[in-house]
């Protein structure tokens, strides 16, 4: 927990503080050792008692001075990243009050999770991450997948419908040419380029080829033939997902490049997309009709979604944040908040 003192102490030093603490005794001289860099402490002592400081030097009870490398392999880091310096030495006053205080209320303040730069991994605990640098957009559509899909897809309109109709904000980046499809827009072959920029500069550079070929010249792809390129009619990254009858069997030729082309887009923008649209619309119009999203253009009903999208930055996010209870701007706690905050941009 990240206690009153701006210390970084966990449960279990809280814990040995407090019953290490001399008995019959209202306050001690002690020597704390913290870490420089994640501010951790650690307080020496044996398993009798803390040590004292005498002339700044940790005496045990019986005499002993110990050493501050006898307890840095035991301190217990917020971070993974702490490059083993040695710990500093902190002269402190402690009193038998503050040490039972700090055991009893190190559990309810705020955690600092120890590998704090590690994140859970997508399958982990339940979790299941989305990379969409360009906005979210329907996966084409799969039907081994539909009971558990298509209900999501009814559950996010009636939400968008929702948070429309009563002026609250959603966090939900969606893709352009979604917000297009939902103010009624056609979507056509440059849409593309919102929801898979990569696929659609490939697909680009076929269809340019493909309507500059010549009857019976070979057709070129960055000089080589399209035969060559073993492509056939299924939807790229999903083999089961044919485009034609029997597209695994068809290979992609001179002769079907430009139908290739045009049946991949059709099938990730509108085809293969269609049911889960139709799920989304029906949610929406279980709270007031679609249609009347026609007024707004995409950008306009984005802004009515999400609000001000505007990119954060660290300036930004230190001059909302107004520390309390203890904190500081200088606190080490709300300095890692901003540096995170501010690297997750919009």
């Amino acid at each position: 927990g990240v206690y009153g003192w701006g210390w970084m102490l966990s449960d279990e030093e809280a814990a040995y503080l407090s019953s290490a603490f001399p008995a019959g005794q209202e306050s001690l001289d002690h020597m704390m050792l913290q870490c420089p860099e994640c501010k951790s402490v650690n307080f020496p002592g044996t398993e009798q008692s803390l040590v004292v400081n005498r002339d700044g030097k940790m005496t045990s009870m019986s005499g002993s001075v110990m050493q501050e490398e006898d307890y840095r392999a035991v301190t217990r880091h917020v971070h993974n990243s702490c490059s083993n310096l040695p710990l500093t030495k902190v002269p402190v006053r402690l009193t038998s009050e503050e040490c039972a205080t700090a055991a009893r209320l190190v559990t309810s303040t705020p955690e600092a999770e120890e590998g704090g730069d590690e994140a859970p991994r997508a399958g982990e605990r339940g979790f299941q991450f989305v990379n969409a640098p360009h906005g979210l957009y329907p996966a084409p559509f799969q039907e081994a997948t539909a009971a558990t899909v298509l209900p999501h897809f009814r559950f996010v309109g009636r939400l968008l419908a929702k948070a429309l109709l009563d002026q609250r904000n959603l966090d939900l980046p969606l893709s352009q040419a979604l917000l297009r499809t939902l103010v009624g827009q056609k979507l056509c072959f440059q849409d593309l380029a919102a929801v898979d920029p990569t696929l659609f500069a490939t697909l680009a550079k076929m269809k340019a080829v493909a309507a500059e070929a010549t009857a019976g010249a070979p057709v070129l792809i960055d000089g080589c033939p399209v035969e060559d390129l073993c492509l056939d009619m299924t939807l790229p990254g999903y083999p089961d997902i044919e485009l034609v009858p029997g597209g695994k069997s068809v290979a992609v030729s001179a002769e079907n490049l430009a139908d290739y082309v045009e049946k991949v887009a059709s099938h990730v923008l509108v085809d293969g997309v269609a049911r889960q649209v139709a799920e989304l619309t029906a949610g929406f119009n279980q709270v007031f009709p679609i249609e009347h999203l026609a007024v707004f253009t995409a950008e306009e009903l984005e802004l009515h979604i999400r609000g001000d999208v505007t990119a954060w930055d660290l300036e930004t996010v230190r001059a909302s944040i107004q520390p309390d209870h203890g904190y500081t701007e200088s606190s080490l706690p709300v300095v890692w908040l901003g540096k995170y905050m501010g690297s997750m941009g919009g």
